[in-house]
């Protein structure tokens, strides 16, 4: 196993959006900087192994208690495991997951965004827009969350259509019958329909010949439902209700927030992904190295002046009218 550093630079000229308000440099040094930067071959491995063995645990809760009250469980659990699939589909695309570039490339393409029907290379090109245009107009996911802080009854509409399952049809449909990405909205990469079916009947293969095939039905269930629910939560999250979406600074356009119980079994499974505001002031830091990174920050002051929810119930209170 191997480990590696990629500085980034701390000291470019300040940039400026519309209302001519100045990206501030990172509060650090390269060289307080350094040792974030280290990315292990050790803890990537340990973060994809992990995701993966919640995944069987959940089909074998499933399989030896076959009761509706735990499938019912097993649909929220295992919807909360496809989110760290993302998580590790976007830390891989960054390259920065595993020190070994090959290792980001493969589980990018193999083991994380085909079993979402996506595409790996892609979704990475097209988030590169979003952390390039952060604080400004041209950012490709501002319309997730430039309409924040919305109503009670709004917010209670967009979970309820998630959480029905119409979110999620509405948008495989448009996969399936558009022949376009789900996210980038452009032309499918070749042979992205099918890696992702050859790698979902991989599963459900594995789980017929355990003579449990009828089981797939919860990964299937949770991705058109509670899955489209967490995607939205997390969006809210990392930018709705922030306190200013219109600056270039990342403290004020992003949120960072310690995960809790609720992260862990559905928002930010993985490691250091509640806390996106260093994910986006340094995209070479690997997320199990971003909270150390959040806890140097606040200790300096970076975040004085700004509010951080306690968990993911507190976002409700900024991203609420």
């Amino acid at each position: 196993m191997t480990t590696s550093t990629q500085e980034q630079s701390t000291t470019s000229e300040p940039q400026t959006n519309k209302k001519g308000e100045g990206k501030r440099q990172i509060p650090l040094s390269k060289e307080e900087l350094k040792p974030f930067l280290v990315r292990s071959d050790i803890k990537a491995f340990r973060v994809v192994a992990l995701c993966w063995l919640s995944i069987i645990g959940v089909y074998a809760m499933a399989a030896l208690l076959p009761f509706w009250p735990v499938y019912i469980i097993a649909v929220f659990l295992m919807a909360g495991r496809q989110q760290g699939i993302a998580a590790i589909m976007h830390e891989s695309g960054h390259s920065t997951l595993f020190a070994t570039k090959r290792y980001n490339k493969f589980v990018s393409v193999w083991l994380s965004s085909p079993f979402l029907l996506m595409d790996g290379p892609s979704y990475s090109k097209q988030h590169l827009e979003h952390h390039r245009n952060a604080g400004t107009a041209a950012d490709p996911d501002l319309p997730n969350y430039k309409n924040y802080p919305i109503s009670k009854k709004s917010m209670v509409r967009k979970f309820s259509r998630d959480l029905l399952g119409i979110t999620g049809i509405k948008a495989n449909l448009y996969y399936f019958v558009s022949g376009k990405d789900l996210l980038t909205r452009q032309k499918r990469a070749k042979g992205q329909l099918l890696r992702s079916v050859f790698v979902n009947g991989l599963m459900f293969s594995a789980l017929w010949l355990m003579g449990i095939g009828y089981l797939y039905a919860i990964w299937v269930v949770s991705y058109l439902t509670v899955y489209m629910a967490i995607i939205r939560m997390r969006q809210i999250a990392e930018h709705a209700g922030v306190k200013d979406l219109n600056h270039l600074e990342p403290k004020y356009n992003t949120r960072s927030l310690p995960r809790g119980l609720w992260g862990l079994l559905f928002i930010s499974p993985t490691d250091g992904l509640s806390y996106h505001c260093e994910h986006h002031l340094s995209m070479a830091a690997p997320t199990y190295n971003l909270k150390a990174l959040h806890k140097l920050l606040k200790a300096k002051g970076y975040y004085d002046d700004i509010d951080i929810p306690n968990n993911y119930l507190g976002v409700f209170k900024q991203a609420l009218i």
